[in-house]
């Protein structure tokens, strides 16, 4: 298919739970600055900007985040702001924005993308995502992308990679033996070790027909529910019909609404420096350390520690004595302590303080 059917999709709906406290539902880690003047999301856009022209870029968010979205990328055209009425997962929100693109520009091929990541080398990044769009145009497939991992990760899900299917100029394409949700540390060590196992970037490449046909295989009540809501683009009805319907919709990410039932599915590996910032071990990994392997950013300050990230950007004080492989971040109003083993957990603490009636510190 020619590039002109290539488009882009940022997700940038999240509040970045596992970013907690410095993440808040009032600055989403999308709208933080990290590691440069521009925030997460406006880095993102500005990666695939070479190439794709703003009538091709497209974001989804929530309601109460419009606003800053167009605050990040004033030059994005206000009509590919897609709005998710409520909170569901990553395959009702990527199924209603293809649908959108697709009911305007028929044939679409789609590339997915977090906005939540930080990519060292750009050039090479855009070149493995121009050969997984030129996959998918030509394969009934979803095209995955992984990264090599370099530490045993509890916090990302995983793809087994299969045999070479192909090469697309200088890249390579592997077909998925099965996707693995977030492990446990054993798990993940096990992972890193073999060598046949890539984190799930959470980038994707695909035909808007792939996944249209994949819904109504694999999740046919949103296929279903999809399209009722397309049945009214265009009337009066439309924005009260979306509402209504949209709640109707699965919470099921992508990965296990579909990919992890497809056979469908290949993965070009991706070494292009990427990290998640979403986690705070990234952090941690991207800081400079003392000669004790302590990362301290900020108004902290510690005596026998090793191998810490203490934090603190919200002018209080954290001083910390005698421990180790800990998270301290102190931001605003709240406080995390945390084990560096134990940070996919920070979820579990967020609804406990939902539960609490503390929603005020999120």
């Amino acid at each position: 298919m020619s590039k002109k059917c290539y488009h882009a999709l940022v997700l940038a709906g999240g509040f970045g739970i596992r970013l907690w406290p410095k993440s808040r539902q009032s600055k989403a880690k999308q709208f933080l600055c990290i590691d440069s003047r521009d925030t997460l999301l406006k880095q993102t856009v500005s990666r695939i900007r070479p190439m794709f022209p703003w009538e091709r870029i497209w974001v989804v968010t929530k309601p109460d985040q419009e606003k800053d979205v167009l605050a990040n990328v004033p030059d994005l055209n206000r009509s590919n702001i897609l709005i998710e009425p409520c909170p569901k997962g990553t395959a009702a929100a990527i199924s209603l924005a293809t649908a959108r693109i697709e009911s305007l520009y028929p044939d679409s091929l789609i590339a997915v993308l977090p906005s939540d990541h930080l990519i060292e080398d750009e050039e090479n990044f855009r070149s493995v995502l121009y050969a997984g769009l030129s996959f998918a145009g030509s394969n009934s497939s979803f095209v995955t992308f992984g990264i090599k991992p370099v530490r045993a990760e509890p916090a990302y899900g995983y793809i087994e990679i299969g045999g070479l299917e192909t090469k697309i100029g200088d890249k390579n394409c592997y077909g998925v033996s099965a996707f693995h949700e977030k492990p446990d540390r054993e798990t993940a060590l096990n992972y890193l070790s073999s060598g046949g196992f890539f984190w799930n970037s959470g980038i994707f490449a695909f035909s808007s027909r792939v996944l249209f046909e994949a819904l109504k295989k694999w999740m046919p009540s949103a296929w279903e529910t999809l399209e009722l809501i397309s049945s009214f683009s265009g009337s009066t009805e439309e924005a009260s019909k979306l509402n209504q319907y949209y709640s109707w919709m699965p919470d099921d990410s992508l990965d296990k609404g579909i990919l992890e039932k497809a056979s469908n599915v290949v993965i070009f590996p991706c070494d292009c420096g990427w990290h998640d910032m979403g986690v705070w071990e990234t952090y941690y990994d991207l800081s400079i350390k003392d000669d004790e392997g302590n990362a301290i950013n900020g108004i902290a300050a510690s005596i026998g520690c090793k191998n810490c990230l203490l934090m603190s950007e919200g002018g209080v004080l954290v001083a910390a004595v005698g421990i180790e492989d800990m998270i301290i971040v102190a931001e605003g109003d709240a406080v995390l302590v945390c084990p560096r083993d134990r940070l996919n957990d920070i979820k579990q603490v967020v609804e406990k303080i939902k539960e609490k009636g503390l929603a005020k510190y999120l």
